[in-house]
């Protein structure tokens, strides 16, 4: 009975040994991240919503983390280019996403063989802030108020143009669900980002856009654009006096959000640090106060959390995506 009992001591030494020794590594890298540059990647052209979210993160992080945070633009395919560069990247901890709703939740129904899955290849980190849509119209195009739209739109077939980030990106969503729902056909012209996006509808290349808010702010108020509406249940702090959209049709309730993701294989201990130190930057009352004068609103959200919310944002956005015959190009 003794030798037994020595036998299972023996053993369960010998496995403690075994784990110590493998995670030892994880848990000493884990207490010297980070010791060089961290780069976060915005699938999206400079200017644009994620950009100037990306920014504002970049420069609490790098005194937080005693790092320089590096903001890398990758634009192109609705946010799949930055994205897998990303996914299919070193999973040290020193490359982030910046992801968006689009790259995140509406490419993966979307494509059949989209370059990476986002439970498979990413690990959730925080959710950075949510922003309504807001509806925008080229002076150009002579539309000065949502019933505006609505006439000129149901004028002829493509009477109106709307401009997206990309085939499938929320923009597009949002230009089917809102010609579904008026019963009018418009004409999609997809872009490579929002902020190409923007300029055209500033230049009157295009008619409208449903376009993140901080981007659009300064043409709103300057009078280079006209906003037509936020698509949301309720007006936006960052835009007094411009009415919500799902007061008029209820389907455009539909708020951009952004959050940062790691690769899949991030040890757990980095991870849990850029959460902590990632939610602590969003949670400052100052990084707080300086996102809503832009239209985007942060909340507390675990991991888990998170993770939650991004599942559900998939199944949402895979019905929607059915609902309106959106389809890869």
């Amino acid at each position: 009975m003794k030798n037994l009992t020595h036998m299972l001591i023996s053993r369960r030494v010998a496995l403690g040994t075994v784990v110590s020794a493998l995670t030892a590594p994880s848990l000493t890298y884990a207490a010297s991240y980070p010791d060089k540059p961290i780069k976060v990647v915005v699938p999206y052209a400079p200017g644009g919503t994620g950009d100037v979210i990306a920014r504002l993160a970049g420069q609490s992080l790098s005194a937080s983390l005693g790092q320089q945070v590096i903001i890398d633009n990758k634009a192109g395919g609705a946010g799949v280019i930055g994205a897998t560069a990303v996914a299919r990247g070193e999973p040290d901890g020193y490359t982030l996403l910046l992801g968006y709703t689009s790259e995140m939740v509406i490419v993966p129904a979307l494509l059949k063989n989209a370059p990476y899955a986002t439970e498979r290849d990413f690990q959730p980190i925080t959710l950075a802030g949510t922003t309504p849509l807001v509806l925008i119209a080229s002076q150009a195009s002579g539309i000065k108020s949502f019933d505006d739209l609505i006439a000129k739109a149901k004028s002829k077939p493509d009477a109106v143009t709307y401009a997206s980030a990309g085939n499938g990106s929320p923009a597009h969503v949002a230009g089917a669900l809102l010609g579904k729902a008026i019963g009018a056909q418009m004409l999609h012209v997809p872009y490579k980002g929002g902020a190409q996006a923007v300029a055209d509808v500033v230049s009157g290349m295009v008619d409208i856009y449903f376009s993140g808010i901080p981007p659009t702010v300064g043409f709103i108020k300057s009078g280079r654009v006209t906003a037509l509406g936020v698509a949301s249940k309720n007006a936006s702090p960052a835009l007094p006096g411009v009415p919500a959209l799902a007061q008029r049709v209820s389907s455009l309730d539909l708020s951009g959000w952004f959050g940062f993701f790691a690769p899949k294989k991030v040890s757990a201990p980095v991870i849990e640090l850029l959460h902590a130190k990632v939610h602590e930057a969003f949670q400052a009352p100052a990084m707080k106060a300086k996102l809503i004068e832009q239209g985007v609103e942060t909340s507390s959200m675990s991991r888990a959390a998170f993770n939650d919310f991004v599942l559900a944002e998939q199944r949402r956005y895979k019905q929607l995506l059915t609902e309106l015959n959106i389809q890869s190009d």
